[in-house]
């Protein structure tokens, strides 16, 4: 725009800067990418038998989840209840035992839950339509995949990427570990 087209359109060179400013701020070049909102991370065991899955999510959502991992112990021998073991970011459940059968998954859902230290990692439940009344099998160590940071940003930050506008919508902003991003698609009319 020269500063005859300018000058024609009525605009002050004060309010040609600020309108090419708010221009640059919502450049699609400005940003390389989507802001995108954290994820927790998940595991869902398909252990052999029925009634017996569960779906493990990382109660901080973010990359962070994705360290955390859940084993089943066989304890070869007769015990009468399970018990969980948590070393950082480790969870093992030591199975209950009793004629070679092994503790139910609503068992090991039971125990982990009364456990502070595994409680606060994970939260637990049934898979699909799995009732939890199936005994389950050892299950090797096994990680939580699919987390995902969030893009950190200002409270009420706007954003323009590919077509669509991005609003931190947050009097505190977002964190990695946020789920404050909201998008709309524009549109020509």
């Amino acid at each position: 725009m020269s500063l005859v087209t300018v000058q024609r359109s009525g605009l002050t060179t004060y309010a040609f800067n600020r309108a090419m400013a708010a221009a640059r701020k919502l450049s699609p070049s400005a940003y390389v990418a989507a802001p995108v909102n954290a994820v927790a991370a998940t595991l869902t065991t398909a252990l052999t038998g029925a009634n017996n899955d569960m779906v493990f999510t990382a109660k901080v959502k973010g990359v962070v989840g994705n360290a955390i991992t859940v084993s089943y112990v066989d304890p070869g021998e007769e015990t009468a209840a399970e018990s969980v073991a948590v070393t950082g970011s480790d969870i093992v459940v030591t199975l209950r035992s009793v004629s070679s059968v092994l503790s139910t998954a609503a068992q090991v859902k039971t125990a982990i839950e009364a456990s502070a230290a595994a409680a606060a990692l994970v939260t637990v439940a049934n898979y699909s339509t799995d009732t939890g009344a199936g005994a389950v099998i050892a299950l090797a160590e096994t990680a939580l995949e699919g987390g995902v940071d969030g893009t950190v940003g200002t409270a009420w930050e706007q954003r323009y990427y590919d077509g669509y506008a991005y609003v931190c919508a947050s009097d505190t902003g977002n964190l990695i570990s946020g789920a404050n991003w909201k998008k709309w698609q524009l549109t020509t009319v």
